[in-house]
């Protein structure tokens, strides 16, 4: 499985990763965009549209309720907004398993912020920073999805919360993929190579560590 995470800013900063996306699809691929975390679904699907017109795909088509033809997708996007809001609508609903099986399938995922997060194994993270979501749902299970695991990720990420990020570190026991809002990443398997303008940051318990654009690294070298 191939996972594109990226950390908020604008699509253009995150070019080279799209390419990359791009090649990892068949021909006449089709697309489908859960944009449950944000306000405007249309709006959302609108710039995925724009941002992913390709010559490989032939489709995009906003998913807003689950079902098994979610798996007949070549390629899942899912978009930010409030990480607690869509947590909330994947666990409450059969998107829960349906992702898992996708992701089972080897098939390409692509996520940006809330929804690079929800991918993690812990949601605690979009507390964090001047951006942090508020979760006005009072949920009692910040758990996510795991399909990264043993990773949580954070996004729109600044140096300003290593410290925080450090102590969910110990609290859940994950270490933690910090994404800068000009940062990207691709995981397949067990490599990850970082793209956009800025580093990625690793949180692990063995410290701190940097890996700039172009780089890349083993993941279970930091676990």
């Amino acid at each position: 499985m191939t996972t594109y995470l990226t950390g908020g800013g604008d699509q253009e900063h995150f070019r080279h990763l799209d390419l990359r996306f791009f090649d990892d699809l068949p021909q006449g691929s089709s697309l489908g965009v859960l944009a449950q975390a944000g306000d405007d679904p249309q709006e959302s699907l609108e710039r995925i549209e724009q941002d992913f017109e390709h010559k490989k795909v032939s489709s995009i088509e906003l998913v807003e309720r689950p079902s098994e033809e979610v798996l007949d997708f070549d390629a899942l996007i899912i978009e930010g907004g409030n990480t607690f809001n869509l947590i909330r609508a994947i666990r409450d609903t059969d998107f829960f398993s349906l992702l898992k099986k996708f992701s089972a399938l080897g098939k390409p995922i692509y996520a940006d912020s809330a929804g690079a997060i929800v991918l993690g194994s812990d949601v605690h993270t979009a507390f964090l920073g001047d951006e942090g979501d508020e979760d006005q749902l009072k949920l009692q299970d910040y758990r996510g999805l795991d399909i990264i695991h043993p990773w949580c990720v954070h996004a729109h990420s600044t140096a300003d919360d290593f410290e925080e990020l450090q102590d969910i570190l110990y609290a859940t026991g994950n270490p933690i993929l910090a994404l800068a809002e000009e940062t990207g990443v691709r995981i397949s398997d067990n490599e990850i190579e970082a793209f956009g303008n800025d580093p990625l940051w690793v949180i692990s318990f063995m410290g701190k560590e940097c890996i700039k654009p172009g780089e890349k690294r083993i993941l279970s070298s930091f676990t």
